[in-house]
């Protein structure tokens, strides 16, 4: 039933999961500018979390399980998304004079 309340709840998890990439990704952008490049990809670590999450649901089963699964793929595109948004206005910024 949680899981139900989870989905109906709006975008609060996927407006989370997007902003907070977002923000994570242009500060380690800002602060290693041209030292240690490879850190941008940092944030990338947290789709370990929807992919945990969507295997769960799949062992668990129930009757819900294929939306529950949707909700955490969902997730975890919005965390790449938030991340290659952050990536770009980092890759931007560099470029510029």
């Amino acid at each position: 039933m949680e899981r139900l309340y989870l989905l109906m709840t709006g975008g609060a998890p996927i407006l989370g999961a997007l902003v907070g990439t977002l923000a994570l990704t242009l500060l380690v952008g800002r602060l290693t500018q041209r030292r240690f490049q490879r850190l941008i990809l940092f944030p990338l670590g947290f789709l370990a979390i929807p992919l945990a999450g969507s295997v769960y649901e799949w062992l668990l089963g129930g009757f819900f399980w294929k939306l529950g699964v949707l909700l955490w793929v969902i997730i975890g595109g919005c965390i790449f998304l938030g991340w290659l948004g952050g990536w770009a206005l980092c890759r931007g910024k560099e470029r510029a004079p």
